[in-house]
């Protein structure tokens, strides 16, 4: 017999019938078959104008560098300002008043921080360095001029979405998803990222990120973190080791990721990417992928 979950049932007393129940079995309706969103074709141009742009006037600022643990921006700052990543990872991050912490976002190499700023009398959150960053700034005030460009405003609306959409799918992975499953979701994330802006041509990525700020993201403890790493590693999953992640089973972490709300990936310029001389490949990554590949782990 189905369960009641498995279909539904219409119960109408029909007049004229001395009260008899008929019972009307409706099929349920067949599962949508999404597709990845995208931006308008209208929309594409302007944000790839608008991201020229808004990059180029970043650029003109000086470079900035901040070492790992070290605020880029700080919660309550009477100057509100933005910034562009050049290197490195960032997060958001918001602070409990029992001194537990929150990450919000994770930023990367080409990603915008604070843009939300530019109406604020003070800075809402802290984004702090997960490792070397090396990043623009401009002050709220400045950015709001820039804002006579329309294409400049398209790009910083499409951010903003960009933001609450990942926000969204966070909220998810949070809310219905176990701990195995979150970090497949996030490691997945960050790798598509990296892939898209052409940072990344191989399935493995440093992540600067620690188990204990991993699990400040995705609501776990540090020992949940800890044991599902290795579960991941033993299934032949993914693989971390030393802050480099190796993805052995891509397909598999899709799978997981199925029915999440999705980002929709912003078109991307050539000054998306690293300074040059940034984009040379990890030694440490290099030799934990031939060393993966000689079957030295996981055996």
């Amino acid at each position: 017999m189905a369960s009641v979950r498995d279909r539904t049932c219409i119960l109408a007393r029909e007049s004229g019938d001395k009260g008899l129940i008929t019972e009307q079995r409706v099929a349920p309706p067949q599962a949508a078959r999404w597709e990845n969103p995208r931006f308008a074709a209208g929309a594409t141009e302007d944000l790839l104008l608008g991201s020229r742009r808004l990059r180029a006037a970043f650029l003109q600022t000086p470079m900035r560098f901040a070492g790992r643990d070290m605020p880029l921006l700080r919660a309550g700052a009477s100057e509100p300002a933005a910034i562009l990543i050049r290197s490195g990872l960032a997060y958001h991050s918001c602070a409990l008043p029992d001194g537990r912490r929150a990450i919000l976002r994770v930023l990367l190499t080409g990603d915008f921080g604070g843009l939300h700023n530019i109406v604020m009398a003070r800075a809402m959150e802290d984004i702090i360095a997960a490792n070397r960053v090396g990043y623009h700034m401009l002050g709220a005030a400045t950015l709001r001029e820039l804002f006579a460009d329309p294409c400049i405003s398209v790009l910083v609306l499409a951010q903003i979405a960009d933001g609450r959409w990942r926000a969204d799918r966070l909220a998810a992975s949070i809310g219905r998803l176990d701990a195995h499953a979150r970090i497949c979701v996030l490691l997945l994330d960050i790798y598509d990222r990296l892939r898209h802006r052409g940072l990344i041509n191989r399935p493995t990525f440093n992540l600067p990120l620690t188990q204990e700020q991993i699990a400040d993201h995705l609501g776990l403890t540090l020992v949940h973190v800890n044991r599902t790493l290795r579960r991941l590693r033993e299934e032949k999953i993914v693989l971390v080791d030393r802050q480099v992640v190796i993805i052995q089973d891509i397909e598999r972490l899709r799978e997981l990721a199925q029915g999440l709300p999705q980002s929709v990936e912003l078109p991307e310029t050539p000054a998306a990417t690293p300074a040059a001389g940034e984009r040379s490949s990890d030694p440490a990554a290099e030799r934990l992928l031939k060393r993966t590949s000689l079957h030295e782990f996981g055996n």
